[in-house]
């Protein structure tokens, strides 16, 4: 199997500038949320002229690199799906983007919609919890790093062994999926077989990319990609 994911960080929005827990999407809604059925976002916010002009850039450089024909895939989040329609869907580069819920943030339980600082003022013990333990979730139904680990590695594994394909068949792929710093952490201690434990150690800005290629034994991170 000849196969590449191409991992891309969201750009930056108002929220994450602040440094606010993101709200959840429900992913039992099949809806796409922030697009309407045009294509339009229903969430102008989403994308402020920063975040385009930055997107314009990351389109210029990784475009031509990733080709025509790819499979292109987005976490549930507005700002994802967002980042992806104004990465890929220009005339030039019009591709499909499938939801895709198993590369979705991480859910902040209690802390969705507050301000780190505001976290870090009342509950410091488990702020400082959240940092260093990949197993500590968040109070009221979050998920931990584990958690999400553990999602993202059955996800990239489906992707090396499909159910519909044969044992002997091989296929061609390339993939783009447009999602979290959180998930790229995830997928490259995955693919290193890296304990989660340095998960704090893998910095991740706006739409950094990780490229992922399926080898005989299990993902490779290949570096200094175009």
């Amino acid at each position: 199997m000849s196969m590449k994911v191409w991992l891309v960080s969201h750009a930056a929005n108002a929220a994450l500038r602040a440094g606010t827990f993101p709200v959840a999407v429900d992913t039992n809604d099949a809806a796409d949320p922030g697009v309407a059925e045009d294509g339009a976002s229903e969430a102008p916010e989403a994308l402020d002229a920063c975040a385009s002009e930055a997107i314009g850039a990351w389109r210029a450089r990784w475009l031509a690199s990733i080709g025509d024909g790819a499979r292109v895939v987005a976490s549930p989040a507005p700002i994802a799906r967002a980042t992806a329609r104004a990465a890929v869907c220009a005339p030039a580069a019009a591709m499909e983007i499938e939801r895709c819920d198993a590369i979705a943030e991480a859910h902040f339980g209690a802390w969705q919609g507050q301000r780190l600082v505001d976290i870090a003022r009342e509950t410091p013990a488990a702020l400082a919890a959240w940092t260093r333990d990949p197993a500590f979730a968040p109070p009221g139904g979050g998920e931990s790093f584990d958690d999400l680990r553990r999602r993202v590695a059955a996800w990239l594994d489906g992707l090396r062994h499909p159910a519909d394909v044969g044992t002997h068949a091989r296929t061609e792929a390339r993939i783009v999926a447009f999602t979290h710093a959180s998930v790229i952490r995830a997928a490259l201690l995955h693919a290193l077989g890296a304990p989660s434990a340095g998960f704090r150690a893998i910095e991740i800005a706006p739409l950094d990319v990780a490229v992922l290629r399926a080898g005989r034994e299990g993902w490779v991170w290949v570096a200094g990609v175009a």
